[in-house]
């Protein structure tokens, strides 16, 4: 088995912050979130249960919906985590309120809140279409072989960046930056 995690998810998370950043999206990098890297750890077997037997015919969904639930997990985080890390499986949650498919208009309208503002939600629908379409791009570049378990490594490294994403676009919506703090303690 020869699949260079490394180089393609830093080319990938490197290329993502690019694009979000260009787009006022994100401030140039991805916020680090323990309970939010557990959260998709609990929840990436069940994400992929429902995205695998999508790719075939609907790959940038597959890929864009872990964008849609790190954005609603991090929205939860932010609002009330206590009540969010009480819930068994977030993801579950997430979906289980209008389906896989119809999770991201969820997310958008209900959990973000932007029922009435379909502008953002366009352009909070092109921003994961983009990036999964980028996402999608590096994946056929790598030239694994389709089903392999190298291609399946891939999706799910890729999936992760891309809930690590959505989690950071939401938090930089939300007013979250990171400062350098001068620690000169003498």
């Amino acid at each position: 088995m020869k699949w260079y995690s490394g180089p393609y998810v830093e080319r990938l998370q490197k290329q993502l912050i690019e694009l979000c950043t260009s787009k006022n999206f994100l401030g140039g990098q991805l916020y680090d979130i323990d309970e939010l890297k557990e959260c998709w750890s609990k929840s990436a077997p069940e994400y992929m249960v429902n995205a695998v037997p999508e790719i075939a015919k609907y790959p940038t969904v597959s890929i864009a919906w872990a964008m849609f639930y790190g954005m609603g997990a991090a929205k939860m985080w932010d609002t009330d985590w206590e009540k969010a890390k009480a819930v068994p499986d977030l993801y579950t949650h997430l979906r289980d309120v209008r389906g896989f498919d119809c999770m991201d208009e969820h997310i958008l309208e209900d959990i973000l809140e932007l029922k009435n503002n379909p502008t953002r939600q366009q352009e909070l629908t092109r921003l994961a279409q983009e990036c999964a379409e980028l996402a999608l791009s590096l994946i056929r570049k790598e030239g694994i072989a389709p089903q392999s378990v190298e291609a399946f490594q891939m999706f799910a490294k890729t999936t992760e960046l891309m809930f690590n994403i959505g989690v950071s676009v939401t938090l930089y919506a939300l007013g979250y930056r990171y400062h350098k703090v001068d620690m000169n303690l003498n």
